[in-house]
């Protein structure tokens, strides 16, 4: 198990779109400011493309499992805090702690050829929750916690990314005037290969 924000593994991460504003906290999480219209997503319909959300992240293998905790200061629809995996800016995928306008929530995005797949989930009751992506050679699944223990199935899909691509967490606030994303630890694992879910 490695705290990718708490070690040496911190010289391993870079940024796309770096923030104006972010640090690394004593407790080894990293707190993020997303800056006024931040966001991942390519429309099917081809209004809405951005590649501007900050996105920091490290190179993975072809199996992998990336853990965070979260909190998101949710002042405008779709403020949101996220794991990100990349193969390059026409594909890629997250999974989001959302505001959706009224509630928090978890929302999934798969973007394939530089079409985005967006997928609202359950609402979410606690204000620190748990995301998953684990990647076990081309299948990917997102996972969401509220307590870090018991783990719900959100999303099971393939994607191919042969080079291994890259993981990491993105802060969001698409329609919004910036976002504090407070993630509390950043951690990869070996996946259980014997297990789909």
């Amino acid at each position: 198990m490695s705290n990718v924000l708490n070690n040496d593994m911190q010289s391993k991460l870079s940024w796309i779109n770096e923030p104006e504003q972010w640090r690394f906290t004593d407790q080894g999480g990293i707190i993020i400011e997303a800056p006024i219209g931040a966001d991942f997503f390519c429309d099917p319909a081809g209004k809405h493309i951005r590649s501007s959300a900050p996105f920091l992240s490290m190179p993975v293998g072809q199996s992998f499992e990336m853990t965070t905790q979260l909190t998101v200061d949710m002042q405008k629809k779709y403020d949101s805090g996220c794991l990100m995996l990349m193969a390059d800016e026409k594909n890629w995928c997250k999974l989001c702690f959302e505001f959706n306008g009224e509630a928090a929530t978890i929302v999934s995005v798969v973007t394939k050829d530089g079409l985005s797949d967006d997928c609202n989930s359950e609402e979410v009751q606690v204000a620190n929750p748990y995301l998953k992506i684990r990647k076990v050679e081309d299948c990917v699944s997102f996972f969401y916690s509220a307590d870090g223990d018991n783990w719900k199935l959100i999303r099971y899909f393939g994607m191919l990314i042969p080079s291994g691509g890259k993981a990491g967490i993105v802060a969001q606030s698409p329609q919004g005037i910036g976002s504090t994303v407070h993630f509390m630890n950043l951690i990869i694992t070996e996946p259980e290969i014997e297990s789909r879910f």
